[in-house]
């Protein structure tokens, strides 16, 4: 099957992140795939204006309305499948079946707790479903319906987010990201680190506008906190390649893009028993600690710090599952398959 995908940029991801990655590696697969957006334009915005008023929205995104349409007319490769990346921004799209037709996929990427009632309701819609990580599939399935919803991995570019010739800073912690971070609790292991290890630099990769976050004001001025955002792809993939670790403690999640880059870099992630970490060799190829539990974090990364073979080997371990399991070659392959398996 040949699909068409409706995809949403998110606008501090760089050219080689994200989950939008995936139609650039499927083309190369079947190159007849074509990837319809969002156009910011006074035509699109005007497209979108009279297609939410036909389909009964009040507040719409014009610029998504104006993509869905041309998405939802778009028929012109041998049989296609459509496949919404990001199905929270365009949960609506299927209020227009009680159950929409099978070769219509739409990835999910919230857990369970955080959806609203509308994207609930735009879930019942669902016929057919790509989830990221398995803890809440049973969940999915009471909407969706049962072997509707199925799992895969989140990709990488292994190719681009890769180990770089320089040593990883024993003194240089990265933390990246907003969305469903414990901040509170980073906060509190961060000052615990500091105060012990005067040496330690804290990196907080964290666009602006959320820096009002739990725990944040208490590191606005520390003086071994530094702040940043607005990085370059290569800006990125060096901070994390040259950081000892990234904590990232979670307070749920489901897939991680900051996680998946951060093993591609093989540098370890310390972070939480939470979501959908364990899909993703948390336990296993390393350890995990508790939501909260400031002194299980704080322990962890004292080994860290102590055992610099110990982490090589675990940052090793994490790069080569990131090769195996993650790559987009292989992420793109079994999203093909997927198709074929939904669609009948």
């Amino acid at each position: 099957m040949t699909p068409i995908f409706l995809s949403n940029k998110i606008p501090w991801f760089g050219n080689h992140t994200g989950y939008q990655q995936l139609p650039r590696y499927m083309q190369k697969l079947a190159p007849e795939t074509k990837v319809i957006a969002a156009k910011h334009s006074f035509r699109d915005r005007m497209l979108g204006k009279a297609y939410s008023l036909y389909r009964g929205w009040s507040e719409r995104n014009q610029f998504d309305a104006a993509a869905e349409l041309r998405f939802l007319r778009a028929n012109s490769v041998p049989t296609p499948i459509k496949h919404i990346l990001h199905f929270e921004d365009h949960f609506m799209f299927f209020d227009q079946w009680p159950k929409a037709p099978r070769d219509f996929v739409a990835t999910l990427h919230i857990p369970r707790d955080q959806w609203t009632e509308g994207e609930l309701r735009g879930l019942k819609h669902l016929s057919s479903a790509i989830v990221l990580y398995q803890r809440d599939i049973e969940f999915y399935e009471e909407h969706v319906g049962k072997d509707r919803v199925k799992f895969i991995l989140h990709g990488v570019d292994v190719d681009f987010f890769r180990p770089r010739p320089a040593a990883p800073q024993r003194n240089k912690m990265l933390f990246s990201g907003h969305y469903l971070r414990n901040t509170a609790m980073f906060s509190r292991v961060v000052r615990r680190l500091a105060q012990k290890h005067r040496d330690l630099e804290f990196h907080l990769l964290v666009p602006e506008r959320f820096r009002d976050l739990d725990g944040f004001a208490e590191l606005k001025d520390h003086p071994q906190v530094k702040w940043r955002q607005n990085l370059g792809d290569d800006e990125l993939c060096q901070l994390i390649c040259s950081s000892w670790l990234v904590l990232l403690p979670m307070s749920d999640s489901g897939a991680n893009t900051a996680v998946v880059e951060s093993f591609a870099c093989g540098t370890p992630v310390v972070t939480t028993d939470v979501g959908g970490i364990r899909d993703y060799g948390g336990g296993s190829l390393f350890p995990l600690v508790d939501d909260d539990d400031d002194d299980a974090m704080f322990d962890l990364v004292e080994q860290y710090l102590d055992r610099p073979g110990w982490r090589n080997q675990i940052g090793a371990a994490c790069r080569d599952f990131a090769v195996k399991k993650l790559a987009w070659p292989v992420v793109a392959r079994q999203h093909l398959e997927t198709y074929d398996a939904l669609a009948n």
